[in-house]
């Protein structure tokens, strides 16, 4: 087979440009394909007035880094005497690399999450590959709420060493990240009610026990039902029994069935089982115990644990999400701009996929 029909059909160029050769630098490992223009397949009611230079690169061939170079014509418009240039349709303007290698670093700004990480696999400068991404993510400047949330989960998440968090709002329904706000106090809550299209609407809340995000959810969205978190419910209570059973040797056949009833009870399917056996454990953490953590945990946050056996949700893919979070931190070795910071969390967990990208 020819090698330049094969390769023509195997590029992504289209009409009026074809392949005029292809050259290997064996020393740098490169392969530079040159592209020309069809004379036949001109504009009609134009003519050819000049060229100029562009290069881009494109994904590997094999080993060796791929450029394709053309002499873009400048044509002349025969009715006005006006000139323009042409465009080719696998690259957009004022860049030098092809869309689908714009896409490969998308690809691998999702993996990595590091300009200088994906900068040294692709073997091109970081500051290119930061030019790339933020052309992509300008849509991920802001939090966009694309339809009405019903059931939301929140949770925050250190965004540096020190005291500085941020908040991040989960539709649990669309399972996309909703909203990315400074701090974890009621003040996220009263911010992201600003930014729900109708607040009135939203049905369930998952949260963890924080004193903060009680009171901006009763405060904010007092129509909404709360649900404690049951994971961080039953870590609380594990950790009372745990601080228990040093305390009260006495009682150490008591406190084993209290933890089995601590395991079994988020199994049961009816709300009267549910809010039955949630009174049980903590009238029976009162009578051997007497004044104990655990009935008091349980009696104040009541209705927000037995929620759960309404509800069904949870705040566990907060914790996956906080996780990822921390990862990117991480890997990125923390950024100077919390903006930044935002906007890599919301590109990483938007459903997105990049490939041809015009």
């Amino acid at each position: 087979m020819d090698l330049i029909k094969a390769f023509t059909e195997l590029l992504p160029i289209e009409a009026p440009f074809e392949i005029d050769k292809l050259e290997k630098d064996e020393s740098n490992q490169e392969v530079h394909i040159y592209l020309r223009v069809d004379k036949q397949k001109l504009p009609p009611n134009n003519s050819l007035h000049s060229h100029y230079k562009r290069s881009w690169e494109h994904l590997k061939l094999f080993q060796y880094r791929c450029f394709i170079h053309c002499k873009l014509p400048i044509y002349k418009d025969k009715a006005t005497g006006k000139l323009w240039k042409s465009e080719v349709s696998f690259s957009r303007d004022y860049s030098r690399f092809t869309l689908l290698y714009e896409a490969e670093v998308m690809r691998l700004m999702k993996i990595h999450h590091c300009f200088s990480t994906v900068g040294k696999n692709l073997g091109i400068y970081p500051q290119r590959v930061e030019s790339i991404y933020h052309h992509y993510t300008e849509s991920f400047e802001e939090d966009i709420i694309t339809q009405t949330p019903v059931n939301v989960a929140y949770d925050e998440t250190s965004s540096r060493k020190g005291h500085d968090y941020i908040t991040s709002f989960y539709d649990l329904d669309t399972q996309q990240i909703i909203g990315i706000y400074d701090g974890k106090a009621s003040d996220c809550v009263a911010q992201f009610m600003q930014d729900h299209p109708y607040p009135e609407a939203l049905k369930n809340i998952s949260i963890d026990m924080s004193p903060a995000f009680i009171s901006g959810a009763k405060g904010y969205f007092s129509q909404a039902n709360v649900t404690f978190d049951k994971w961080h419910v039953i870590k609380l209570i594990y950790k009372h029994l745990e601080a228990l059973g040093t305390k009260a040797d006495p009682f150490n056949d008591y406190i084993s069935l209290l933890m089995n009833q601590v395991t079994s009870f988020y199994k049961q399917n009816m709300y009267q089982e549910f809010a039955a056996q949630l009174q049980f454990i903590a009238d029976f953490a009162q009578d051997i115990c007497m004044d104990n953590p655990i009935t008091k945990t349980i009696m104040s946050h009541f209705d927000g644990i037995a929620n759960y056996a309404n509800s069904k949700i949870t705040n566990a893919v907060m914790e996956g999400i906080n996780s990822k979070i921390q990862v990117i931190k991480r890997v990125a070795r923390g950024f100077r701009y919390k903006r930044n910071f935002k906007k890599m969390i919301r590109f990483v967990f938007a459903n997105l996929d990049f490939q041809v990208i015009s």
